[in-house]
C-alpha cells in the first residue's frame, strides 16, 4: 500500500493535527495492532469518504457551470440594454443606411429598424432566463453545501477511527497493566 498522501489524507491531517504522511503511513500499516473490526470500519469510512468526495466534486462542478450560465444571462442582458440604447445610422453588417420609414417602424410598431425583427418582447419575458438561471444557482449551491457537510462528517468519522489506531494498545483481561509481576493471589 502507497504511504504517499492523498486529498483524503490531507483533510484528516488538518483535522487530527497530524502529518498527512503519518495519517497515510497509520491507515495503510494499520497503527497499533487494530482488530478486525476497526479495520473494517476503516475500509468502510474510506469507501464512504470516496463516494461523499465524487459527489461533493460533483455538486461543485454543477454550481461552477451554473455560475458561469447566470454570469452569461446577465452579460447578454446588459448587452441588451446597451445596443437598444444605440441609435445606429447604418446596417452593422453591410453599412446601408437606414431609412427615416423603418425608424418610424420602429417607434410606432415595435419592429427593429435594422432586421424588422418583433421589439415587443415585455421586460418579465426578457428577464426570465436570468430567473431561471439564478433559480439554477442557488438549487445547486445548496447541493454543494450538503455535500460539503456529508463530507466532513465522513472525515470527522474517519479521523475518530485514526485516534483509534494511534490509542496505545489495550490490556487484555488477564493482563497487568504495570508490567510488574502479579501480586500472590494466596491469603
Amino acid at each position: 500500500m502507497s504511504t504517499r498522501p492523498s486529498p483524503m489524507h490531507e483533510r484528516l491531517a488538518t483535522i487530527t493535527g497530524m502529518p498527512a504522511r503519518a495519517v497515510a503511513r497509520l491507515l495503510a500499516s494499520g497503527g497499533n495492532s487494530p482488530t478486525p473490526d476497526l479495520r473494517r470500519r476503516i475500509t468502510e469510512a474510506k469507501r464512504k469518504w470516496g463516494r461523499l468526495d465524487q459527489l461533493h466534486r460533483s455538486a461543485r462542478n454543477r454550481r461552477q457551470a451554473d455560475e458561469r450560465s447566470l454570469n452569461d444571462s446577465t452579460e447578454r442582458d446588459v448587452a441588451r440594454v446597451l445596443f437598444h440604447g444605440l441609435e445606429p445610422h447604418s446596417c452593422p453588417r453591410c453599412d446601408t443606411p437606414i431609412s427615416e420609414r423603418r425608424r418610424r417602424e420602429e417607434r410606432e410598431n415595435h419592429r427593429c429598424a435594422i432586421c424588422t425583427s418583433d421589439l415587443s418582447a415585455t421586460a418579465s419575458e426578457a428577464a426570465e432566463p436570468e430567473i431561471a438561471a439564478r433559480l439554477r444557482l442557488a438549487s445547486s449551491e445548496a447541493a454543494e453545501t450538503t455535500a460539503l457537510a456529508r463530507l466532513r462528517g465522513a472525515e470527522v468519522a474517519l479521523a475518530e477511527l485514526v485516534a483509534e489506531l494511534t490509542a496505545p494498545p489495550r490490556p487484555r483481561s488477564g493482563d497487568n497493566p504495570t508490567g510488574t509481576p502479579a501480586p500472590d493471589q494466596r491469603r
